[in-house]
């Protein structure tokens, strides 16, 4: 009768420590691939400025963003700048009349 508990409990200890090595090794979590560093809203209008190394993604930020605060506004800018930049390379502008329009600078 014990030698089936002991079996059950191997058998438990073995995928736990499978489980366990499967964890560690796939490392710590990849960073975000964008971060907001700065928001201010006035008079129905949002300005949302976003650090990024995917400039080739900013449509898709953009919307990420926008989409969730649209019933609130009726103008979102979204800014995009490289990490330890300032400088503004593009913007997402969202608005009822127009939806998405890009910019590059």
């Amino acid at each position: 009768m014990l030698a089936p508990v002991v079996s059950r409990l191997l058998a438990a200890a073995i995928v736990t420590g499978g489980l366990a090595w499967v964890t560690l090794s796939l490392g710590p979590p990849a960073p975000p691939r964008w971060t907001i560093t700065h928001r201010v809203s006035a008079h129905r209008a949002l300005v949302v400025e976003v650090e990024t190394r995917h400039l080739e993604d900013a449509q898709a930020i953009a919307r990420a963003i926008s989409d969730p605060e649209q019933p609130r506004f009726d103008e979102i800018l979204v800014f995009f700048h490289s990490p330890g930049r300032r400088d503004m390379l593009r913007r997402v502008q969202w608005t009822r009349e127009h939806g998405y329009v890009e910019t590059m600078y």
